[in-house]
């Protein structure tokens, strides 16, 4: 389901304006997305992460099992994975490699989170978090200027909601 959710979010930044990398391999790690969008004093640069579950368990950050933790654990949790996909030295030097000098916007697409308080750790360090439930509604409601396999995705659900009971 990955892959699909990531088709879907890509096809959204496209129709929002983006031209996106995808998959972009960081030492052993790898970046969903590096997204650079025109404006007119330069470039938008955004880091698009994709962790899109219906059904979570566990939590974003730090060790993901369900074990119950406090506060200061699940904070430090976030403070992990953040570095984890963002800001470990090996992920800036990769997006310094394609676009020296920008500065890049975190921002995580994200579904269901079981400890949606994860989520507000999230944007207390500096990530925007998109839910994968408002890529689709717009993908529904909005034109779509791209053709690509996703864009037959849209279409059915665009189908669905049109003949929705």
């Amino acid at each position: 389901m990955a892959l699909l959710d990531e088709e879907l979010v890509e096809y959204w930044l496209n129709n929002n304006g983006f031209f996106c990398m995808r998959g972009v391999k960081s030492g052993l790690g790898e970046i969903d997305f590096l997204c650079i969008r025109p404006t007119g004093k330069g470039f938008e640069a955004w880091q698009v992460e994709v962790t899109v579950s219906f059904r979570p368990i566990g939590y974003i950050g730090g060790n993901t099992n369900a074990k119950k933790r406090t506060d200061d654990e699940v904070r430090e949790g976030v403070r992990q994975w953040v570095v984890k996909k963002f800001t470990d030295d090996k992920k800036v030097a990769r997006r310094d490699e394609i676009l020296p000098n920008a500065n890049w916007q975190y921002v995580l697409v994200c579904g269901e989170a079981k400890y949606p308080v994860e989520l507000d750790y999230l944007a207390d360090s500096g990530v925007e978090v998109i839910r994968y439930s408002d890529v689709i509604d717009d993908l529904v409601n909005k034109a779509s200027i791209v053709n690509s396999n996703a864009g037959n995705i849209v279409e059915i659900l665009r189908y669905a909601e049109k003949h929705r009971r």
